[in-house]
């Protein structure tokens, strides 16, 4: 039985290398009649490479013209998150001929957005930091991505955020950093507050417009910039004091500048010691290194890898 649920990872990676892989996004933009997406994935364009594919295939018979705009729903769920089956996605996969190597991302993301979920990461961090304020929130989804250039300096790392109040009067975000940042923005959902340092950690504040009442929502969206290095960085972190729920990453990587050798791993300090686990990875054909996890929880994850 499909679970009533949202595929916010499998639609999140999806439409990422859509909209920024030439190979993938110049088949759907050849088809674009009346371009009013603002830059978006278009809808209608990816649903008519659909038809032709599947007309071309066999699967359906040219004469059923009416095909794409049939395919339009099916399309508009993948995307935004609200369903995508199996049969859905080998149709895109082939329709776009994606990549073997994005193909497998793709299918192990639908894998553990269909139920067959990998386990979640908790009480890697044995002895937690003191931190400026207690939790008073619960992390219910992060997407985060990170960006690396031709020199494999970090440029650029980008979050979507939703959390859920534990009490009543939750009115900011602590966004715990590394030191080398050199600039943040909120893009929605928010305003940039006070800085914090503390027990070797810096920290800004994230003030949403309104204080959150118990068992209330909200979303936001930042992009952190990052001053270069002295030397490339080999890994990127990302720690969760309490409980992260539907946890997404990706590093970007230069095609140019690609690792020799990547691991997704697990660290029990935000920056501090080698990881306490290691497991082998892959870059996918467009470059970006992917991980899907139900949870996170008084753990540190992410990437780490060889020049």
């Amino acid at each position: 039985m499909i679970k009533e649920k949202t595929f916010e990872a499998t639609s999140a990676l999806l439409t990422e290398l859509l909209a920024t892989q030439p190979r993938y996004r110049g088949r759907w933009r050849a088809r674009v009649q009346r371009d009013r997406s603002g830059g978006r994935v278009s809808i209608a364009a990816v649903a008519q490479v659909l038809a032709e594919h599947l007309w071309d295939s066999g699967e359906f018979p040219e004469s059923e013209q009416s095909l794409a705009r049939n395919l339009k729903d099916r399309v508009r769920r993948a995307l935004d998150g609200t369903m995508i089956t199996a049969e859905t996605l080998t149709w895109l996969i082939d329709a776009f001929r994606v990549d073997e190597r994005d193909a497998v991302c793709l299918r192990a993301t639908h894998e553990s957005d269909s139920g067959n979920r990998p386990d979640g990461i908790s009480d890697a961090v044995q002895e937690p930091r003191e931190m400026i304020r207690r939790q008073w929130h619960r992390t219910v989804t992060v997407f985060e991505r990170y960006f690396l250039d031709s020199e494999g300096q970090l440029t650029e790392r980008r979050t979507k955020h939703v959390i859920m109040a534990l009490e009543d009067g939750v009115d900011s975000y602590l966004f715990n950093h590394e030191s080398s940042v050199a600039a943040i923005e909120v893009l929605h959902g928010g305003t940039l507050g006070p800085e914090h340092h503390y027990d070797g950690l810096v920290s800004h504040e994230i003030a949403f417009p309104q204080p959150l009442k118990q068992g209330q929502r909200t979303s936001f969206e930042y992009r952190t910039a990052y001053r270069p290095a002295p030397q490339p960085p080999q890994e990127v972190r990302r720690p969760a004091r309490g409980r992260i729920e539907n946890f997404d990453i990706a590093v970007h990587f230069e095609p140019r500048r690609l690792p020799s050798r990547l691991w997704w791993a697990t660290w029990s300090d935000h920056h501090l010691g080698d990881p306490v686990q290691l497991e082998p990875a892959e870059v996918c054909e467009a470059g970006s290194a992917h991980r899907y996890v139900p949870f996170v929880e008084r753990s540190v994850v992410g990437f780490r890898w060889n020049w």
